[in-house]
């Protein structure tokens, strides 16, 4: 299990997971540059607050790619159809 310390609004947290320490500095810078964003636009919310609305943030974003996955595929679902109605057209053809 890796692990790191690291400092969000003058806190420090220590993180655990079984993913790469690149991986775990990748995440909690993301969630601190969050959280100093929301801090900064809302200088007088408190902690747990500026928490709860990074938390809705990054669930907001989770949608959001889901449903671009979603549509993405259905995008790629529909040319591959439509290539193999091409292609079955273009072998009915040639025989």
């Amino acid at each position: 299990m890796n692990s790191i310390e690291i400092s969000i609004a003058n806190q420090k947290y220590l993180i655990k997971s079984e993913e790469g320490e690149a991986h775990l500095k990748e995440v909690a810078e993301m969630v601190r540059r969050r959280v100093e964003a929301i801090r900064k636009k809302n200088p007088n919310l408190t902690l747990q607050k500026v928490a709860i609305l990074a938390a809705f943030d990054f669930a907001n974003d989770v949608i959001q790619m889901r449903k671009k996955g979603i549509d993405s595929k259905a995008a790629i679902l529909n040319k591959a159809q439509s290539l193999l109605e091409r292609v079955e057209r273009d072998l009915e053809t040639q025989i």
